[in-house]
């Protein structure tokens, strides 16, 4: 069945209509691409370490804060 259906596909006309394939621009287009991911990547993983780092700073400063206080000012911030 398979093998019919493939012996109707007209291939030798579209051959005739397919532009030849410039492998310079291919070329050029994968090493642009690679760059644009590379990009792409890298931008998502510096926001990603930003803001974790941002969360670990925050988390730090909250912790020296509350070690400052006095124990029973904590305990009362604590139990409200």
């Amino acid at each position: 069945m398979a093998v019919r259906l493939l012996e109707r596909v007209p291939i030798e006309q579209i051959e005739q209509q397919v532009k030849p394939v410039n492998l310079g621009r291919v070329l050029q287009l994968l090493v642009v691409s690679l760059f644009y991911l590379l990009g792409f990547v890298a931008r998502k993983a510096v926001l990603l370490v930003g803001v974790t780092l941002g969360w670990a700073v925050a988390a730090v400063v909250t912790g020296w804060q509350d070690a400052a206080k006095p124990a029973e000012e904590r305990r009362r911030a604590r139990a409200a």
